[in-house]
């Protein structure tokens, strides 16, 4: 595919890439084949990353309809495969970002402004110690709050659900306030 510089079963809309990149139906969009073949990225990764982001928004749009559908059949809470299909669709949103952030990052190699720096050009002048301590301290913050945040979901759950008095009475009647108003045999009233 790629030493033939074609795509195979295309699905094309005209005039709609240069309106996305462009705002004009008549922009110009320049091609791959319109590059020298050392300036252009690799396709391959470019090609399926973005098939994965588009597949799985797709996988997220058919998950809400259905969603929608169940709720309308008030069927949205019992329904145990829709469960576990959302469970297993659960790393999906992260997949699909990963996938596009390989789309933006690979496919505009060898530049990081197109045309203007290549990537080669945009080295950081900072020294590896000040690097690795960056790091070390984001792996440590996040550390200590990923491990607070464990600590104290462990704690809830070991603990266990306690069983409390309901807000409503047996007949979905609310119950009368702590504090109710006394009516003495006068007439007054006490609290």
């Amino acid at each position: 595919m790629e030493e033939e510089e074609k795509t195979k079963y295309a699905l094309e809309i005209p005039k709609l890439s240069s309106l996305i990149l462009t705002h004009d139906l008549d922009g110009e969009v320049k091609g791959l084949k319109e590059w020298p073949k050392e300036e252009r990225p690799p396709v391959a990764w470019v090609f399926w990353s973005f098939r994965i982001m588009v597949g799985v928004g797709v996988l997220m749009i058919v998950t809400g309809v259905m969603a929608a559908i169940l709720y309308l059949r008030k069927k949205l809470f019992d329904t145990r495969w829709f469960q576990y299909w959302c469970m297993a669709l659960t790393p999906a949103g992260f997949v699909a970002v990963l996938a596009g952030w390989f789309v933006t990052e690979v496919g505009r190699q060898p530049y990081i402004v197109s045309g203007v720096m290549r990537t080669s050009e945009a080295i950081s002048p900072v020294a590896g110690v000040q690097i690795g301590l960056s790091l070390a301290a984001f792996v440590v913050t996040y550390g200590v709050v990923f491990g607070a945040g464990v600590y104290y979901i462990a704690r809830l759950i070991a603990k266990g659900p306690v069983a409390e008095e309901t807000v409503y009475g047996d007949h979905g009647v609310p119950k009368p306030p702590l504090v109710a108003l006394q009516v003495t045999e006068k007439g007054g009233r006490h609290v």
